[in-house]
């Protein structure tokens, strides 16, 4: 676990929906529960200095590099993009340390200090080469994507994973003619949300073409929809690409009851989703997997989701049971900051709607990709080991 207090300086203020609080909550929920400590197999690294210049420009251009710097010196109220992510004091720096962190885990892996790695501060896939998009003031992921292919100890391939709610266009169209990253995602249909892109179409250009894989997700599909297609999908594309590394981005924006999106996974979805990277990464790259968090806009559920995966990947699993009451002195904590009652338990019920999706939904989604990809899926019901 890759952490530093100065993470918190990337704030928007008040009354903007992204916190990185939420994520500083993910982190002092496990040491609550006693994860950091020697016998229990977390590892919490830090302080993290922020990216260099050298590695920044990896991906992203010197004058978008040098317009940002001097915003961050005067901000002057300026938005960095349409106008969702404002710039404010020091945005530079704080934005280069967030980078830092997932470039730290991309180090820690890479010396063979640790198999997995996790920046939950991390996961701003929005931002482009030449400007902010999302909330997103520098890309950390398409940063240590380029580190990760051009660096030392380069990998010849990694696949990137990205399960936020949003699609991940910075990331894509950042590696869209490269043939060395493999990009699946699954989010929420871009005809209803932000940023409107992530179409099977859309599926690359040049050495890339057929190693972008989108998968859009109807309003209100949640469990039901994501864990069947993640299985019938991605281990055949993971196992045909053997990936030197694997990079997921874990959004918790997907979650039911999310303001700012309307999919429906639970946290028994979420770690499902996580569990089954995890093994991949294991039988393809000797478990050389760098999680990030990601989007996600009510505290409960991204410190829940983000604990719960990373102790799920140390074999240490923090949450055991159904209905295993949170930790009273993190929940008096919770209570303190965000002001409103603490969750009670790991997984409170969460009322679900109806979902759209339906078999039929599934069909259409795979015949979709399998034109676009050029590839054949398994069909349901085929043996995992067959896939």
């Amino acid at each position: 676990m890759i952490w530093d207090p100065g993470f918190l300086d990337y704030d928007f203020g008040p009354h903007h929906p992204f916190t990185e609080r939420s994520r500083a909550f993910a982190v002092s929920l496990l040491d609550a529960c006693g994860f950091f400590e020697p016998s229990s197999g977390g590892r919490r690294i830090g302080p993290v200095l922020p990216a260099s210049r050298a590695a920044l420009e990896g991906f992203h251009t010197r004058g978008y590099l040098d317009r940002l710097e001097e915003i961050s010196w005067d901000p002057r109220g300026r938005a960095l993009d349409g106008g969702d992510t404002p710039a404010f004091p020091g945005c530079y720096e704080a934005s280069a340390r967030i980078v830092g962190g997932t470039l730290a885990c991309l180090h820690a892996i890479q010396a063979g200090e640790v198999d997995h790695a996790l920046n939950p501060a991390g996961g701003l896939h929005h931002a482009h080469p030449s400007g902010a998009s999302g909330f997103c003031i520098l890309n950390d992921l398409a940063v240590t994507l380029r580190q990760a292919l051009d660096g030392p100890d380069r990998y010849a391939r990694v696949a990137y994973l990205d399960i936020d709610a949003h699609h991940g266009d910075g990331v894509m169209f950042g590696f869209y003619e490269d043939g060395r990253v493999l990009d699946i995602d699954i989010h929420q249909d871009g005809r209803t949300l932000f940023p409107g892109t992530g179409f099977p179409a859309e599926s690359g250009k040049g050495d890339g073409a057929g190693l972008k894989v989108n998968l859009p997700l109807p309003a209100g599909a949640g469990d039901e929809a994501v864990l069947p297609l993640f299985d019938r999908v991605v281990p055949p594309l993971l196992r045909e690409f053997r990936p030197g590394l694997i990079v997921l981005q874990t959004g918790v924006d997907a979650h039911a009851g999310d303001p700012l999106a309307h999919l429906q996974y639970t946290l028994a979805g979420y770690r499902q989703l996580v569990g089954r990277v995890h093994s991949l990464a294991h039988e393809l790259c000797e478990g050389r997997l760098l999680q990030t968090g990601g989007g996600g806009y009510l505290a409960e559920n991204v410190s829940r989701v983000l604990a719960a995966t990373a102790s799920d990947m140390a074999g240490r699993s923090v949450y055991r049971r159904a209905g295993q009451p949170l930790p009273a002195s993190w929940r008096a904590d919770f209570e303190s900051v965000f002001g409103y009652p603490s969750p009670r338990h790991w997984e409170d019920g969460v009322p679900l709607s109806r979902s759209p999706w339906r078999k039929e939904s599934e069909e259409d989604l795979v015949h979709r990709l399998e034109e676009s990809l050029g590839v054949r899926f398994p069909d349901p019901g085929t043996p995992s080991d067959q896939r």
